[in-house]
C-alpha cells in the first residue's frame, strides 16, 4: 500500500478525514494537511483514530499502574493495515505496541506512539478434526466455544485459566495452562503449527519449525519484540464433556506439597493447581485436581484420592462451566466491585520442583493480608518442564526434577483508584522478592507481572538466550520501534 494514498481517521461525531504525521512537530495531523512536511498515512481496511476517548481507552492495562496514551490508535482489519503502518511508524520513528486484552500489569503493551488493537482481527478462519486456523485476536473463549460444537467434540489443549485474553497476546508470553493443560500438554506456545506475523520492518511472513524457524521461535513467548502476531494455527484435541474436581485443603505446607507431588504423577488426574492464602487464613492452601471425563467412563474417586493426607471434596461439573470458573469470577468481580479499576501490583515467577515447597513456604509465611488485597489470590502452577519445547519463555534449570512451577501473587487493592504509597509499597516488595528469589533459588520471572526492571535484569532473564534473541530482534526489528514497554532493549 503506497504510503502517499492517504488515509482515514474516525472519530466521535467524525465521518473520515485526511490524517497523517508532521515528522517535524512529531504529531498526528487531521483535516486538510497544507504543510510541506506532512507525510499521508497509508490507505485502511481498518480504522486510524487519533481522538482523545480512543487514546485515553488504551493508555494502561489491567494493572492500573502505569499510564500511557499514544498519540494514535490503529484498529486494523488486515495484516495488510498493520503492515502498511509498521512501514510508515519505522519510517517516522514512531514506537509501535501491540495490544489484546492488556492483561498485563505493569504497562508492557503501552506506548507514546501507536497502539495497535489486535482484538479487532478477531476471525476464526477455520476448524479441522485436530487444528484450527485463527485471528491473532480472538478470544480463547471463543475459539473453545466453536471447537466444543464440533462433531465430535474438540479443544485446545492447554487453556487459560482466565480465557478472555487473545491468542496473539498468551502466544506471545507463553500461555499457561491455568484449568486445562499443563500436566501433560506443555504451555500454549508448544501447540503451535504455524504463525502468520507482521515484522518490525513491515514484511508480512509465515513460519513454522520447517519455513523460518528462527521468526517463529522468537515470537513464540518472544513478548512482541521481534513481530505482531497475527494469524495462528493451533492444535485441537478431543474434549470430555464433564469435569470433576478433588479439592483438599491444608494448613500444612509440607503435606500440600506431599499431595501436590502425588498428584501431578497420577495417571487419573488431567490437572492440577492452587491457590494460597496468607498464612492466618484457615485454610492457608487449597489444592484442586481435575480429571476430564465422559459421562460413560466417570473417574474412579477411591483411585483419584488414595493416600492422600486429607479427605477432598468433590466438585463435578460440565467440561465449559469448569472452563470459564475463573471468567466467572472474574465477571462477578467487574460487576460488583468494580474490578477493572483496582490496581494489581501482580508477582510471577517460575520454580524448579526441587526448591518450590521451600519458597512458598517462606514466602507464604510472609504474606499479610495487604499483600493479597481482598479480592486477590496467589496462585501456584505445576508444569512438566519435558513437554516444554520451545526456547521461551525462559524457565528454571531442572535441578533434578522434571517439574517447574509458576507461583504468581496476585495482589489487588482494596478501592478504586491510584493509591501512590501502596503502589511504592508493592512494586519494591516484589522487586525484593525477585532479587531474593533468583539469588536464593534460581527463579525466573514469568513477565506479565509489576517489576521495575532494567536491561541488565532482561540479561539476567534471558541468560544463554540472549545472544539469540538480540539477533532476531536485530534481524526483524532493526529500527526496535516494536513493544518498547517491556524496556528490554533500553540501553541499546
Amino acid at each position: 500500500m503506497p504510503e502517499n494514498s492517504g488515509g482515514t481517521i474516525r472519530g466521535t461525531g467524525a465521518k473520515s478525514a485526511v490524517v497523517g504525521f508532521d515528522p517535524i512537530e512529531r504529531a498526528w495531523v487531521t483535516g486538510e494537511a497544507t504543510k510541506p512536511s506532512f507525510a499521508t498515512a497509508p490507505v485502511l481496511d481498518g480504522e486510524l483514530l487519533v481522538d482523545e476517548a480512543s487514546r485515553e481507552a488504551v493508555a494502561t492495562d489491567l494493572g492500573n499502574i502505569t499510564n500511557h496514551k499514544p498519540a494514535a490508535v490503529l484498529r486494523p482489519r488486515s495484516a495488510d493495515d498493520i503492515a502498511a503502518m509498521i512501514r510508515f511508524c519505522r519510517a517516522h520513528d514512531i514506537t509501535v505496541s501491540t495490544r489484546g486484552n492488556a492483561h498485563t500489569t505493569f504497562g508492557q503493551g503501552l506506548t507514546d506512539g501507536l497502539v495497535i488493537e489486535n482484538r479487532y482481527l478477531n476471525r476464526i478462519h477455520s476448524i479441522g478434526k485436530d487444528v484450527a486456523e485463527v485471528d491473532a485476536g480472538i478470544l480463547w473463549k471463543d475459539l473453545v466455544n466453536a471447537a466444543y460444537e464440533q462433531k465430535p467434540r474438540l479443544t485446545p489443549p492447554a487453556i487459560t485459566g482466565y480465557t478472555s485474553l487473545t491468542v496473539g497476546g498468551t502466544l506471545s508470553v507463553g500461555g499457561l495452562g491455568g484449568l486445562v493443560g499443563a500436566l501433560n500438554t506443555g504451555l500454549q506456545v508448544d501447540h503451535v503449527r504455524e504463525l502468520e506475523v507482521v515484522t518490525g520492518t513491515g514484511a508480512i511472513e509465515r513460519c513454522s519449525p520447517e519455513h523460518k524457524p528462527d521468526l517463529f521461535e522468537a515470537v513464540l513467548g518472544g513478548l512482541g519484540q521481534c513481530g505482531v502476531i497475527t494469524k495462528a494455527v493451533v492444535d485441537l484435541v478431543p474434549a470430555t464433556e464433564r469435569a470433576r474436581t478433588y479439592v483438599l485443603e491444608y494448613t500444612d505446607n509440607a503435606k500440600f506439597f506431599s499431595d501436590v507431588r502425588t498428584l501431578i504423577e497420577r495417571p487419573a488426574i488431567d490437572h492440577v493447581y492452587a491457590e494460597l492464602y496468607s498464612p492466618e487464613s484457615t485454610p492457608s492452601h487449597r489444592l484442586f485436581a481435575t480429571a476430564l471425563y465422559d459421562p460413560a467412563t466417570p473417574p474412579n474417586d477411591k483411585v483419584a484420592a488414595e493416600g492422600l493426607t486429607t479427605e477432598p471434596i468433590i466438585d463435578d461439573t460440565t467440561y465449559l462451566d469448569y472452563v470459564y470458573k475463573i471468567d466467572t469470577l472474574v465477571d462477578g468481580m467487574r460487576e460488583t466491585v468494580n474490578w477493572d479499576r483496582l490496581v494489581k501490583p501482580w508477582y510471577d515467577v517460575w520454580l524448579s520442583g526441587a526448591v518450590v515447597e521451600d519458597y512458598v513456604a517462606e514466602v507464604q509465611s510472609q504474606l499479610s493480608a495487604r499483600d493479597i488485597g481482598p479480592y486477590g489470590i496467589s496462585l501456584l502452577y505445576p508444569q512438566r518442564r519435558s513437554h516444554m519445547t520451545r526456547p521461551y519463555p525462559p524457565v528454571p534449570e531442572a535441578n533434578g526434577s522434571d517439574w517447574v512451577f509458576v507461583l504468581d501473587i496476585n495482589t489487588v487493592a482494596e478501592a478504586p483508584g491510584i493509591d501512590p504509597e501502596f503502589i511504592e509499597e508493592m512494586l519494591d516488595r516484589n522487586e525484593r522478592m525477585l532479587a531474593h528469589a533468583r539469588k536464593q533459588y534460581g527463579a525466573v520471572l514469568y513477565p506479565i507481572g509489576s517489576l521495575r526492571l532494567t536491561a541488565q535484569d532482561w540479561r539476567t532473564h534471558y541468560g544463554d538466550k540472549w545472544s539469540a534473541f538480540r539477533a532476531a530482534k536485530s534481524r526483524y526489528d532493526p529500527s526496535a520501534i516494536l513493544a518498547t514497554g517491556q524496556k528490554i532493549f533500553q540501553d541499546e
